[in-house]
């Protein structure tokens, strides 16, 4: 019964869209049929009860006058009306015009000169070869009727003629003198009075409906771009306004709405009118099409081309008005050209939504085209010819509008499509997961699985890789997982484009697993997502031997929410990071612990605010004295309730809720307070080391509040050490490695912290303006009983003693442990065997009681010197 029904509306829909069509194309028919039988109010020349001669004389230097007419009225040729040769130049033209009346009553009949650019027009009635009256002067402004002289109207400004009485069998003569610098063509018409006034109100109603319709478009854009702020929107407004001025210049109605002192100025300076409509065109096309986002050749070329017709524009002014109009002609067809080059470029590159903008030029070229051939005498006279150009650009005006509004329509649609799709991959965003995940639910799906894949390792992968390359394994991973997944019914479609697989952020990839249709356990689903991506795990062209760990969350049993689902999954990708088959569950435990965490983070938060911290300094003791140099401080956190927390707890837990900055920003403070009080205490060589990381050096204005801090604690930058982890992560940041060269030249020592582990390779220790290096614990504890670790820290200890960097060894937990690093040729030990880390109190009692270290026997060993490296700047790539 619905399906019926839903038939039955969309064939009502078809047939109403249809009837709609019918009334349009009637209406537009009914006007196409009455503009060209408007023509046919005029009188025709072959008209059996009116005829008309005309014949015509060209002063080409303009010197002949009234008195002259006896003279060269003989020299008149005989031609028909459309025929007489006018031309772009400032020849004077007379036309006499004899009409003949063969009717049995008398008719008001009116002479029209069908052209309003007109510099010069005069009509006198002539009788027996003579001036008998002077009816009509542009010049003078004047019209004779009825023996009375008056100025001339708007109305008859804009459409010159004159109207006289032809009685039975009558005939009059009339003499015709003009000049012209606009269109040469001035075609002279006949008419009943009667058909004269129904041409006149057609050609108003023409002029009215554009006024209208450009008032409208202009305040519509007006308001669009003051809610849009798209400057495509001024340039159509210029564009409608400027075609309103030339078009109200070529067809004469600026005289019913401008006074004639303003029309007169505008008909003037119509060729600079012309030169800036082109120049809207062309800036329509560029920011219309988006050229200018781009900055590409075309744009560029297309603001050259712009440049020189302003330039034209402004040279014109000083242009005789002939010269003007043929250099003008002469370049327009390539601005036209240049155009339509631009909108079909953009065509061709899927531009779909350009394409009412590509059917905008059809009317206006050929307007543009039929209107100035028939003003120069190439086509025939029509009413349609006479307005081509205004009516293509009332069409085109049309289309633009459906072009500016199906733009923002494809604009709405991509900013949609950027909301709901990732822009590097590609693939569809969480929002459109989650929007899937409620569907289902909606819908009343019983079961389902929320599945998120990561690659191994992508975290410290992607630290030696460009984002470029990164995001090319994802559009690859893409690619595969696609021809498993698109054949496989349980997996559950995310768009209208069949895409099944999702990008999370954190380099996550999910999708979900319809239970009722799925007909295998999810394991195997599992196994086969893992096989593909152990398959095509590759960077560059190094294939990795690593696989994906997954994260499986299901519905209803861990959420009945997309952001819970999502959510859990990636929280299961933690323990399936530790398990042997690389996928688990979400369980209750990670529930559990994920409380817990979220617990740590509003109590770190607290406990920044009140001051909860504690700094713990560990010696460090150079081991060519056996002195104490300086100290490293520690953070530490004594829970209120849950008693002393690891850093290694509570650091990653401040890094992924984003408080890690205002803790080390806390430690530098705290820092530099207490080793100020150290000082103060009489150990003026003491140095101070502290820990921070690539993140922190990262973040905003983290140089600015280092710089601030040292001011205000009124400790020497030469006494700071600062060590950094996780370096590798900040090698290709140009912005972090401008951070680390001012805090080099602040007169800081910059220190790796996490030399011989995971982030770190020698690689990369000339890219960084380190001047001290730190040889991790694991390779420096117990070093004698191993010969792998002994040669491992020998080998470090020397090579970097060979870039001139000083050396400091953590974890020395024995006399034969210092001994052997002083072999090597380390500068300064840290570790257990000296002292473990203790509150500020605690260790100004050891300073003072172990000024000379902690190992009284005299050094022994080879020892080499470890001079400070120069502060050198490194350069940004």
């Amino acid at each position: 019964m619905l399906a019926n029904f839903n038939k039955l509306a969309e064939l009502f829909k078809a047939t109403f869209i249809v009837l709609i069509l019918l009334i349009l194309s009637g209406i537009l028919y009914s006007v196409y049929q009455t503009l060209a039988q408007s023509t046919t109010h005029a009188i025709k020349p072959n008209n059996a009860y009116t005829k008309a001669q005309y014949s015509y004389y060209v002063d080409d230097n303009s010197t002949l006058a009234t008195d002259d007419l006896t003279d060269f009225l003989p020299l008149f040729k005989a031609s028909k009306v459309n025929e007489i040769p006018f031309t772009l130049s400032k020849k004077s033209y007379w036309i006499k015009v004899e009409i003949k009346s063969y009717a049995d009553n008398t008719e008001q009949l009116v002479l029209h000169a069908d052209n309003t650019m007109l510099s010069n027009l005069d009509i006198y009635q002539l009788k027996d070869d003579q001036i008998s009256s002077h009816l009509f002067s542009l010049k003078d402004n004047t019209h004779l009727i009825n023996s009375i002289t008056r100025p001339l109207t708007s109305y008859e400004k804009a459409f010159p003629h004159i109207t006289f009485e032809l009685k039975s069998f009558e005939q009059k003569e009339f003499l015709i003198r003009l000049n012209t610098v606009g269109p040469p063509n001035v075609l002279f018409i006949l008419y009943k009075n009667a058909n004269f006034d129904k041409r006149t109100l057609l050609t108003e109603t023409i002029f009215g409906a554009f006024i209208g319709i450009f008032l409208l478009m202009s305040v519509y854009n007006l308001v669009i771009y003051f809610a849009v702020k798209d400057k495509v929107y001024l340039v159509y407004i210029g564009y409608l306004l400027n075609a309103f001025l030339v078009l109200a210049s070529i067809n004469g109605f600026g005289y019913l709405i401008f006074p004639q002192v303003l029309q007169e100025l505008i008909n003037n300076y119509i060729i600079l009118l012309d030169a800036l409509l082109v120049v809207f065109l062309l800036l329509f096309a560029l920011y219309f099409l988006r050229y200018d986002k781009a900055n590409n050749k075309g744009y560029k070329t297309g603001m050259a081309f712009v440049g020189v017709m302003l330039i034209f524009s402004a040279i014109s002014l000083f242009l005789d008005e002939i010269v003007q109009t043929k250099i003008f002609f002469s370049l327009q067809p390539f601005f036209y050209i240049f155009s339509l080059y631009l909108v079909f470029t953009r065509l061709k590159n899927d531009f779909t939504w350009a394409k009412f903008y590509f059917f905008s030029w059809v009317p206006l070229l050929i307007g543009a085209t039929v209107q100035p051939l028939m003003l120069l005498n190439y086509i025939n006279y029509s009413f349609i010819a006479r307005h081509a150009f205004l009516i293509g650009v009332l069409i085109e005006v049309a289309f633009m509008a459906f072009a500016l509004a199906e733009r923002m329509r494809r604009y709405e649609q991509d900013r949609h499509h950027d909301i709901g799709y990732h822009r590097s991959t590609k693939l569809p965003r969480k929002l459109i997961l989650e929007d899937t995940i409620s569907t289902l639910i909606s819908k009343g799906t019983d079961k389902f699985s929320v599945v998120v894949i990561k690659p191994e390792q992508m975290e410290r992968i992607a630290l030696y890789v460009d984002d470029a390359t990164n995001v090319s394994l994802f559009r690859n991973l893409n690619k595969k997982l696609a021809s498993l997944l698109n054949y496989n019914d349980a997996i559950v479609e995310l768009t209208n484009l069949k895409e099944k697989l999702c990008f999370l952020e954190n380099s996550v990839l999910a999708l979900i697993i319809d239970h009722k249709k799925n007909h295998q356990p999810i394991q195997v689903v599992i196994n086969s997502i893992q096989q593909i991506v152990s398959e095509n795990y590759k960077i560059n062209t190094l294939q990795l031997p690593l696989s994906a760990v997954v994260g499986v969350a299901n519905y209803p049993e861990h959420g009945d929410t997309g952001h819970l689902l999502i959510n859990r999954a990636q929280l299961a990708l933690r323990n399936a990071e530790s398990s042997h088959q690389k996928w688990s569950y979400f369980t209750s435990e990670i529930s559990d612990k994920t409380h817990y965490l979220l617990m740590l983070a509003a109590d770190m938060k607290a406990a920044l605010a009140n001051n909860h911290f504690e700094i713990y300094h560990q010696p460090q003791i150079d081991l060519k004295t056996l002195r104490v140099c300086g100290s490293e401080c520690l953070v530490r956190w004594n829970h209120p309730t849950e008693g002393n927390i690891p850093p290694n707890i509570f650091i990653p837990v401040a890094e992924d809720m984003g408080l890690i900055n205002q803790i080390t920003l806390w430690v530098i403070n705290k820092a530099l307070s207490q080793h100020r009080e150290i000082v103060e205490n009489g150990f003026t060589n003491h140095m101070v080391s502290i820990n921070i990381s690539g993140k922190d050096i990262a973040s905003d204005n983290f140089y600015l509040h280092v710089e601030e801090l040292i001011k205000l604690s009124d400790v020497a930058p030469e006494k700071i050490i600062l060590e950094l982890t996780e370096s590798a992560a900040i090698t290709n940041s140009k912005e972090a490695l401008t951070v680390l060269n001012k805090l080099s030249d602040l007169g800081i020592t910059i220190s790796i912290d996490d030399f011989g582990t995971g982030y770190s390779s020698m690689a990369y220790i000339t890219e960084l303006p380190f001047q001290e290096l730190k040889v991790d614990r694991q390779f420096v504890e117990n070093v004698c009983d191993s010969i792998k670790r002994r040669t491992i820290c020998e080998t470090t200890v020397k090579m970097a003693k060979g870039l001139k960097l000083e050396v400091v060894a953590e974890g020395i937990n024995s006399e034969l442990d210092e001994r052997t690093l002083r072999t090597f040729g380390c500068d300064i030990g840290q570790g257990y065997y000296y002292a473990k880390p203790m509150p500020l109190a605690e260790y100004l009692n050891w300073l003072e009681e172990q000024v000379n270290g902690h190992t009284p026997q005299p050094p022994t060993g080879e020892f080499i010197p470890a001079d400070r490296a120069p502060k050198t700047k490194v350069k940004a790539k």
